[in-house]
């Protein structure tokens, strides 16, 4: 006490200065240890996002935690316990200081108080002997609170995500790259700085774009309000015939109706239409009810509206015609390649996805084949801003519609093209080094007009170039006419006096003649006939198309071409045949082979290897037609390229698919069990379709009359085939007038043609009759939407090849099938042939399916609804069409 008392006030002033210098450091110490205890992870606002793991980020979008750098300069310093501890060991020293304050005084406080002189007296001895104990930790928690402090400032001046100029430590960088990674749930990182300038200029070249009526970006929003609206009239349209009862089957007839008709509603349209408070008029009808009518009806709508496609359709509404306007007009712009307008669209995309950011981006993982191709992109566009400046476009003719009717397919690929639905339709079987190849190449289209590549078809073409010798088997109807020329085109602009040789059927040189004129500016010879081998030694001075038969390669002496290119390929399926051997000379002479045909399987596998062989023999093992189809189509995938039309085609119309059970009449049952009788197959199968007597008509036939009554009613004409000449004989006896030719084995192609012509200008309720063998193959005739088929077939090919002369791309109205069927006949039989060699194909051949199964039970679910939406459809006949319907060249 006596030391206390010797220490003057100066003395127990600093003493307090140095209390007070210790309980602030104890404050400080408190905030730390609470910013310590704050989560320590980051934000991450707007950024554009490349591939899976690539970011780019504008720096200002990112919210790093207050204790980042805090975290990183502590690391290793126990700092929390030191604090702590600390915290705790300075409590006391307030109130210490409180006593000392309270017993100082002159003279008459230690006179007259002197219990708080003593008291303060024995705190500043306490103390001082407190201070001396903390003193070292003192000392080290100020020097732990000045790095703390130093840190916080740094963080304040930028975070940095990579080394440089700002001195940042590499243990602060390392802390930041883990927050941002976490926060932006990815486990590898890395980072670059990025100034923006190319993607800066970019958008101001995509704003000017964007304000261009005619541009793509502009054509593309009004070309899909324009579909929008043609799908909600053939709604319309669906939903005034649906009579009010299927609003029954979608509620699985839980609705009881009342005389709704006393208010006239008798169509879903008309409860759509109707308010609730009319319905409830109807007795038997209350507001519960009502709504549930109503919201049937909506869930029908909705279900009609979803299931809509892309088809154009042949109606001229208002909307269609709008729409053909707007793909007029876009097909004028239509001077860059595929590849340009994809990097174009990317280039919008990211205008459209990546935040505008005057500050710096941060790119995060900038080493991926995504931020190369980003930047890439971007350089290109800086280079190429003239390819976001649409051509001066000229107003649409008043008669773009006959247009359209001409060549719907080429409208519909323009459609395609814009709404960005083109596919590429790559079988998933390819190698990546082989599908890197195929997408790197551009086609060349010095030799190409008026033609518009769909995105499966450019690929296609590709695929025949980079792998040299292949099998195209795309489905009928898709257009592998046009795939070959664009590969013989492209090779031919390439390669020095490149040759191109087409073998194809008689009946299809007229075809494919036509198409070579069409769409490509280069010479064609038609080698056939008298002067076959004069047209072949004038081709094979040129670079152009010689066009030949089977039996033409056979007998005449063909230089070897650069590309051979065989049509309905499958006829040379049997390696012994002369034509087969004569044809396989000149295959394996030329660099590049192109075999198509949409049935490369028609009855044995081992027919499938044998094309396969011909075009690329090391992929062909022993035992190869035994094996699993999963492992025979990943053998044969670099040579083999198939795409079904339900994959790479949004736009084909409906078809309806029926067997038609006819109940023979007595007369047709006698005559088809006298055959019976007799042993005569071939007699079994058309006895259904042949009048017992020159007065009867058979009920096949009655129910072939039957349809045309409803085609003629519909604007329908019609397609009829049979294998039997008798059976053509009396489809003309009892159609008369309405047919407008017929198409048998000895018909040449030449007349061919001008017959499927003659169909597309004739009025509705006219037919083309033809012999399967014949008119089911390479014609294209698409002014028919009726297809009857007489009498089942053996070969279930032959069937899919008739039917997709009718159901193929250019198709613009819903296609009825009709496959007439006698009950208790040899037909039945053939039935089940027919289910068990399509099964074959299918696992072999065919690379994708697609089904669905409408399967619901109650209002809300959309599958009930698809089912009433098909079935209603099919019963209706709806979206026919009453106008004319001319035919589309042939693309395929």
């Amino acid at each position: 006490m006596a030391e206390s008392n010797a220490m003057d006030r100066a003395q127990i002033s600093a003493l307090l200065d140095r209390a007070q210098h210790t309980i602030n450091l104890a404050e400080q110490a408190n905030n730390v240890l609470r910013l310590l205890k704050t989560p320590g992870t980051a934000t991450v606002g707007d950024n554009g996002t490349l591939g899976t793991d690539t970011y780019l980020i504008p720096s200002r979008n990112i919210t790093w935690p207050d204790n980042l750098y805090v975290n990183v300069f502590l690391d290793g310093m126990n700092a929390e316990a030191t604090l702590t501890d600390y915290v705790a060991s300075v409590a006391s020293i307030p109130r210490l200081c409180q006593i000392i304050n309270e017993g100082q005084g002159g003279m008459f406080r230690r006179l007259f108080n002197p219990t708080k002189v003593q008291a303060g007296d024995q705190a500043v001895f306490d103390l001082m002997v407190k201070l001396d104990e903390i003193s070292s930790t003192t000392h080290e928690v100020s020097r732990m609170l000045e790095g703390v402090h130093a840190a916080r400032t740094r963080q304040q001046q930028g975070v940095a995500l990579f080394p440089g100029i700002h001195g940042v430590g590499e243990r602060y960088i390392e802390r930041a790259q883990q927050v941002l990674a976490s926060a932006l749930g990815i486990a590898g990182f890395g980072a670059e700085p990025w100034d923006g300038h190319t993607l800066a200029q970019a958008r101001r070249v995509v704003q000017r774009y964007a304000q261009d009526p005619n541009s793509e970006y502009r054509l593309k929003s009004e070309a899909e309000k324009h579909l929008t609206s043609i799908n909600e009239l053939r709604v319309q349209i669906l939903l005034e015939q649906l009579p009010v009862d299927a609003l029954r089957m979608a509620t699985d007839h839980r609705l009881r109706f009342g005389s709704l008709d006393s208010i006239h509603v008798a169509t879903v349209a008309d409860v759509l239409k109707t308010h609730t408070s009319i319905l409830t008029t109807v007795q038997g009808i209350g507001a519960q009810t009502a709504g549930r009518m109503k919201a049937a009806a909506e869930t029908l709508k909705q279900e009609a509206l979803r299931r809509q496609n892309t088809s154009i359709g042949d109606e001229p509404t208002q909307p269609a015609m709008r729409l053909i306007n707007v793909l007029a007009r876009f097909d004028q712009t239509e001077t860059i390649t595929p590849e340009e307008r994809a990097r174009r669209t990317r280039v919008i995309d990211y205008v459209e996805h990546i935040p505008p950011s005057l500050d710096p981006y941060i790119v995060i993982n900038p080493a991926t084949p995504e931020f190369n191709n980003f930047t890439d992109d971007l350089r290109w566009i800086d280079a190429n801003p003239n390819l976001f400046h649409p051509q001066t476009i000229t107003t649409p003719p008043a008669d773009i519609w006959d247009d359209y009717i001409s060549r719907p397919a080429h409208y519909q690929g323009l459609l395609a093209t814009l709404l960005g639905r083109d596919i590429e339709g790559a079988d998933e079987l390819l190698d990546a080094t082989t599908l890197q190849k195929i997408r790197d190449l551009t086609l060349d289209k010095t030799h190409l007009t008026d033609l518009h590549l769909r995105g499966y078809q450019s690929f296609g073409a590709r695929f025949a170039i980079i792998q040299k010798k292949t099998l195209l088997g795309d489905d009928m109807g898709l257009g592998k006419t046009v795939q070959a020329l664009s590969a013989a085109a492209h090779l031919a602009a390439t390669e020095k006096d490149f040759r191109t040789l087409v073998v194809v059927p008689a009946s299809v040189i007229v075809n494919w003649t036509r198409e070579c004129k069409r769409f490509l500016n280069l010479p064609v010879f038609i080698a056939h006939g008298d002067n076959k081998q004069d047209a072949i030694n004038a081709w094979s001075n040129t670079n152009g198309i010689a066009i030949c038969t089977y039996d033409g390669v056979r007998t005449m002496d063909i230089p070897a071409p650069g590309l051979v290119i065989a049509d309905e390929a499958h006829l040379i399926k049997n390696p012994s045949t002369k034509r087969t051997q004569a044809l396989r000379k000149l295959i394996d002479a030329a660099p590049y082979t192109l075999l198509m045909t949409g049935t490369p399987l028609e009855n044995k596998v081992e027919e499938f290897v044998n094309l396969v062989r011909y075009i690329q023999p090391e992929l062909i093992t022993r035992g190869m037609s035994k094996m699993q189809a999963e492992n025979f189509r990943e053998r044969i995938a670099p040579a083999y390229l198939r795409r079904n039309q339900a994959d790479v085609l949004d736009e084909l119309p409906e078809r309806t698919d029926s067997i038609d059970w006819i109940d023979l009449t007595p007369e047709d049952r006698s005559a088809y069990d006298d055959q019976v009788r007799q042993g005569s197959w071939m007699g079994m199968r058309r006895s259904a379709m042949l009048s017992p007597t020159p007065r009867l008509t058979s009920a096949k036939m009655q129910r072939i009359l039957e349809l045309f009554e409803e085609a003629e009613e519909h604007g329908r004409k019609a397609l009829i085939f049979t294998y039997f000449l008798d059976v053509l004989d009396e489809l003309e006896k009892h159609l008369g007038e309405r047919v407008i030719g017929r198409i048998s084995g000895d018909v040449p192609a030449t007349k061919r043609q001008l017959l499927v012509d003659a169909l597309s200008h004739s009025k509705p309720g006219s037919a083309l009759i033809a012999q399967i063998t014949a008119g089911g193959v390479g014609l294209n005739i698409q002014s028919a939407s009726l297809c009857i088929i007489c009498e089942p077939q053996v070969k279930p090919t032959i069937e899919q090849q008739a039917v997709a002369r009718v159901h193929r791309m250019g198709q613009t109205a819903t296609v009825q099938v009709h496959r007439l069927i006698g009950d208790e006949t040899a037909d039945e039989r053939m039935l089940e042939i027919l289910a068990g060699k399509t099964h074959v194909f299918d696992v072999y051949a065919r690379l994708s399916e697609t089904a669905e199964i409408p399967d619901a039970v109650d209002i809300t679910e959309s599958q009930l609804a698809a089912r009433v939406i098909d079935e209603e459809r099919a019963r209706l006949g709806l979206t026919e069409s009453t106008g004319p319907k001319d035919e589309e060249t042939a693309l395929s």
